[in-house]
């Protein structure tokens, strides 16, 4: 699986490079953004979609994974055609209803500056975006084609726009596949 740092990044719509944040490790579920680090790195990884300047702070990432939560709980409804939780209907409201307050220039003695907006603006700037991406994905013509990657030790999601795929990447849970199918094979000859 390709990474940036240490995330899995598949060149997948913004929203499920985040949903993807969380993945299984030996049979267990980890979550990639464990401390406001590790989402300032994600965050970095994703420069050319995201706009995020300065420290990533404790409550960033908690509105972060709250609303990540919350995306994966909509596909999942949306996978199966089924009604989503209130609740994550209403984060993602919530981060999409967010007033946005963009960046300011002034002009001082010293020439033109860019003044930023505070943290809270910042972060709110950033759910609005997230769930933006995750409701065009949500809405869109390619929205059935969300899948889960069908190795059972894989819960990374992506768009599947050959109808034939089924693994996330072909050369890590697709080989991973092959060589299993292989062993039992030639195990069974033996």
């Amino acid at each position: 699986m390709p990474t940036t740092l240490h995330f899995p990044l598949l060149g997948e719509p913004l929203a499920l490079d985040l949903v993807n944040t969380r993945v299984r490790e030996g049979g267990s579920t980890r979550d990639l953004l464990d401390d406001p680090l590790a989402l300032a790195t994600w965050l970095a990884a994703q420069a050319a979609r995201v706009r995020w300047a300065g420290a990533v702070t404790p409550a960033d990432l908690k509105a972060v994974r709250a609303l990540r939560d919350a995306i994966a709980a909509l596909l999942a409804a949306r996978r199966v055609r089924a009604r989503p939780p209130r609740a994550a209907l209403a984060t993602v409201n919530t981060a999409l209803s967010a007033p946005l307050t963009p960046p300011q220039l002034t002009w001082r003695s010293a020439g033109p500056r860019m003044r930023r907006s505070p943290d809270a603006a910042q972060r709110g700037a950033l759910l609005h975006a997230l769930a933006l991406d995750a409701a065009t994905l949500l809405t869109g013509p390619n929205a059935a084609r969300v899948r889960t990657c069908a190795h059972p030790d894989c819960m990374l999601q992506f768009m599947a726009l050959n109808p034939r795929r089924k693994w996330c990447t072909a050369s890590v849970c697709g080989n991973r596949a092959r060589v299993a199918r292989h062993f039992r094979r030639h195990r069974g000859a033996e």
